[in-house]
C-alpha cells in the first residue's frame, strides 16, 4: 500500500508531469474540429443527394385548384383540380380525387382519378381505385374490384409518349341586360290600340241622309 509509486500516463499526455498535456489537448481539439466539420459537410450534402426520399402530403379535406409539381414522393388524400407531376412516386389515397393528368415515376391509385395516368415504371391500381381516362405505363398491377375506363398501353418506351393535356375553352358569361331586353317593370303598361274601320256608304244611304237633313231644316223654318 505504501510501496514504491509508479508514474502513470494521463489521458492527455505521455507522462504525468504536464510537459505534453497541453499539446495533446490542443491536438485532440483539432482532431475533433476536423471530425465535426466532416460530419457537417456530410449532413449538408445529404438533402441534395436524397431528394427522392422527401415526402409531400396533401391531406384529407384539402382542395387545391391548380397544377402540383413535386421533387420527391407525393401522397394525396384530398382533392386536386389540376395536373399532378412527381419525379418519384405518387400515392393517391382512398379519399383522394384528382381531376387532371398524372405523370410519375411510379404510381399507386387507391382513390379516384379523372384524367390520363402515365407512370414510367410501375402503376398499381388498388381495389378501391377508379381511373376514368387513359393509362400509359411500363408495368401494371391491377387488383380485383378496381375500376378502369379508358385506353390502356403497357410496356414499350413510355418516356417517348407525352401526355396530352386537353385545353378547355369557357365561353364568356352573357350580361344579364342583354338576356332580359324588355321587362314589364322597365316601362308603363300600354293600352292596346283599337284599329279604326271606315265603312263606305251606298248611294241610297247618302240620299236618305240628305232627305233627313232637308226635313229637319223645313221643320225649323215652320
Amino acid at each position: 500500500m505504501f510501496g514504491t509509486k509508479t508514474t502513470k500516463k494521463t489521458a492527455y499526455g505521455s507522462n504525468g508531469d504536464g510537459s505534453t498535456t497541453m499539446a495533446t489537448v490542443s491536438q485532440n481539439i483539432d482532431d475533433l474540429q476536423t471530425t465535426l466539420e466532416a460530419e457537417q459537410n456530410a449532413n449538408d450534402a445529404t438533402p441534395a443527394e436524397s431528394h427522392g426520399a422527401l415526402q409531400n402530403l396533401i391531406g384529407k379535406g384539402t382542395v387545391i385548384e391548380g397544377n402540383v409539381h413535386a421533387e420527391g414522393d407525393l401522397m394525396v388524400e384530398g382533392i386536386v383540380k389540376g395536373d399532378v407531376t412527381t419525379k418519384t412516386k405518387l400515392v393517391c389515397g382512398p379519399s383522394a380525387l384528382i381531376e387532371g393528368n398524372i405523370l410519375a415515376q411510379h404510381a399507386e391509385i387507391a382513390g379516384r382519378v379523372h384524367g390520363t395516368v402515365k407512370a414510367l415504371g410501375l402503376l398499381v391500381i388498388n381495389s378501391s381505385g377508379t381511373i376514368l381516362g387513359d393509362v400509359i405505363t411500363k408495368d401494371l398491377n391491377v387488383e380485383s374490384g378496381s375500376t378502369f375506363n379508358g385506353r390502356l398501353q403497357v410496356g414499350g418506351n413510355v418516356t417517348s409518349l407525352p401526355i396530352e393535356i386537353p385545353k378547355v375553352t369557357v365561353a364568356p358569361l352573357t350580361p344579364a341586360a342583354s338576356v332580359f331586353t324588355e321587362s314589364v317593370f322597365d316601362s308603363p303598361a300600354k293600352k292596346p290600340s283599337v284599329p279604326t274601320v271606315s265603312l263606305a256608304k251606298s248611294d241610297a244611304e247618302k240620299t236618305a241622309d240628305q232627305l233627313a237633313t232637308n226635313l229637319s231644316k223645313s221643320a225649323l223654318l215652320q
